[in-house]
């Protein structure tokens, strides 16, 4: 569990990076802030990260991803990595049913200066 972090958040740059090369990443930011990230590997996990969280806070668009927004990154992850859905409940810790992007930046190993509001 210690590794998983790591490994989502490097799992986000590489479908950024797949999603960049289809042209299939939503919104020019994105493209710009990837471009940035393949150049600095301070970047290479900050961006992804914020940009997947904006991704899943759609119904609503409310600034908390709910675990009903979780389905779409853990249901079709369970079978490779069951470990997924305990690790994601986890990042609600302060256990109210939804995850903030501060509350998903530190548990995908992000710094504090580091989250930021981008959705």
């Amino acid at each position: 569990m210690l590794q998983f972090p790591e490994r989502m958040a490097d799992w986000l740059f590489q479908v950024m990076k797949e999603l960049k090369k289809r042209r299939e990443l939503q919104g020019l930011e994105w493209e710009e802030l990837i471009n940035e990230a393949e150049q600095n590997d301070d970047k290479r996990h900050v961006y992804p990260v914020i940009w997947k969280f904006c991704d899943l806070d759609i119904k609503p668009h409310d600034k908390h991803v709910s675990h009903h927004e979780l389905i779409p990154i853990t249901a079709p992850v369970i079978p490779m990595e069951s470990c997924i859905k305990p690790f994601l409940e986890g990042c609600d810790t302060n256990k109210d049913g939804s995850i903030t992007i501060k509350e998903w930046g530190i548990c995908l190993g992000l710094k504090e200066g580091e989250i930021q509001e981008r959705c």
